[in-house]
């Protein structure tokens, strides 16, 4: 087996971002009541006061929130889901700030997107459902 063929058995499993937030307590609050995260773990094993560090996820959609003091930039994040418009429904309910409303894709997905509490976008999308 050569060298490239060996190194392509080496199948990547799920990524999972590292968000900058300026409050690692407010962010949980906000993906895990408003955006319907559950809070997987945090850093609260190394005996710290506050947290600083944690992860959450829905489903498959997993993310670290990272607490820094410099924040100077922002990330995008696309996650696919079964239903772009029954998310817009729930987000909306929550008051979430949607920044692009459902709309069809040439490429053929449905498409939205919203901001979280720091700018970064979220970006959601799943099959046209034709009829």
């Amino acid at each position: 087996m050569s060298h490239d063929e060996r190194f392509q058995r080496n199948h990547f499993q799920k990524a999972v971002p590292s968000v900058p937030v300026k409050d690692c307590v407010e962010a949980l609050g906000f993906y895990c009541d408003v955006l319907g995260f559950q809070k997987d773990f945090d850093d609260s094993v190394l005996g710290v006061k506050r947290t600083l560090f944690a992860g959450v996820s829905r489903g498959d959609f997993a993310l670290t929130l990272n607490q820094h003091d410099r924040q100077t930039h922002r990330l995008t994040i696309g996650c696919r889901v079964d239903a772009v418009d029954l998310l817009h429904e729930e987000f909306r309910a929550r008051g979430v700030k949607i920044i692009l409303p459902p709309q069809d894709e040439v490429w053929g997905e449905r498409h939205m997107a919203i901001e979280d509490l720091y700018g970064h976008e979220l970006h959601f999308t799943s099959p046209i459902e034709r009829e």
